[in-house]
């Protein structure tokens, strides 16, 4: 099973979530497929408690290596030396280190497994040895990168030492999703700031790209925190300098549109009074401003002191209503004409 159809009870292995992965620790008793006696000892492979591979050849050289936050440094040379605890220094072969980074019949790497899982250890090692720094952004059956791993299972410090390491926020999943969409869909707020906050010693990121991306729905991330109601993801979101005007490609919805549909008196007081910048009489697609779409809902006595201007064409918002999570008119039509009614489209 595939490490992004993760759940609650089943993944790949099962590990105490009080201790780490046990990668490079305890015995390694086993060896992942029949031994060939023709097969040289540095080719064979032994596995760990958590699934982690290990070369039996590397085993003594990646036990000793220093887990810290110091400068990731990956040289383009066909040899990786190991900073250890004795005074010498090992060096292994960078061709075999690639086999941490295999991927699996699921597209999954070590790396995968190790994020999704927390295992904050075994993610350090694998970042310090990776040979090259592509490997660290290897994508499964999914789309998902590790990153977006750390991020879905909530895993704020896994997910900065990923951004530390220099894995994009900007890859998109099968359904177009990036990181940032699954931190904010989730209200994974400390995940958001791990993947947003600046990176001491590195040049300033430009975060507009990122956080303006849309998914194939058409919604950047500012859409989906109003869509899900999180309020903190948003304000982090607006933090960030996210654009809060921005309309997704469905109906043309802002930030505003979209909590102002689903009656959300909070988010919508705080877009209107305290989010500086935000085009209170924005309209979408079809002409509409919040003010109209927050007809009927809760929200509507916030918006008791504009002029409504835009109240002469009211009789038609229920032919036109829609969302940001999308049915479209049609669907909306054939719905109401009910199943026994055909319509022509010839």
């Amino acid at each position: 099973m595939s490490a992004s159809k993760k759940d609650e009870s089943k993944t790949k292995s099962t590990v105490d979530e009080s201790v780490d992965s046990g990668f490079l620790s305890g015995p390694l008793d086993h060896w992942a497929g029949d031994e060939d006696p023709e097969q040289s000892k540095d080719e064979k492979v032994l596995c760990g408690e958590s699934g982690v591979i290990v070369c039996d050849t590397l085993v003594e050289c990646l036990a000793d290596v220093k887990l810290g936050d110091a400068e990731l440094v990956r040289p383009q040379t066909e040899q990786i030396r190991c900073t250890v605890t004795s005074p010498e220094e090992k060096v292994i072969p960078a061709s075999h280190l690639a086999i941490f980074f295999e991927p699996d019949d699921d597209g999954d790497t070590q790396l995968h497994i190790a994020s999704i899982h927390g295992c904050e250890k075994s993610v350090g090692t694998l970042i310090k040895i990776c040979p090259n720094k592509e490997l660290l952004d290897i994508t499964n059956e999914h789309g998902h990168t590790p990153l977006h791993l750390a991020v879905m299972s909530g895993n704020a410090v896994v997910t900065r030492m990923l951004v530390r390491a220099g894995l994009s926020l900007g890859v998109r999943d099968r359904t177009g999703e990036t990181p940032l969409h699954k931190a904010t869909a989730a209200g994974h707020v400390e995940c958001l700031q791990a993947l947003l906050a600046p990176v001491p010693d590195q040049q300033p990121r430009k975060l507009d790209f990122a956080l303006n991306q849309r998914n194939y729905r058409g919604q950047a991330c500012v859409h989906v925190a109003a869509s899900s109601g999180h309020l903190e993801v948003l304000q982090t979101l607006v933090y960030y300098k996210a654009d809060i005007n921005a309309r997704e490609h469905l109906a043309g919805w802002t930030a505003l549109h979209i909590a102002s549909r689903r009656g959300d008196v909070r988010m919508v007081q705080f877009l209107r009074e305290r989010c500086a910048g935000v085009v209170v009489d924005a309209k979408d697609f079809a002409g509409r401003t919040a003010r109209r779409i927050a007809k009927r809902t809760p929200a509507a006595r916030l918006f008791a002191n504009d002029d409504g201007s835009d109240e002469e064409s009211d009789s038609d918002d229920d032919m036109y209503d829609s969302d940001s999570d999308g049915e479209s008119l049609f669907e909306r039509l054939r719905e109401s004409l009910g199943p026994s009614t055909s319509i022509n489209v010839a």
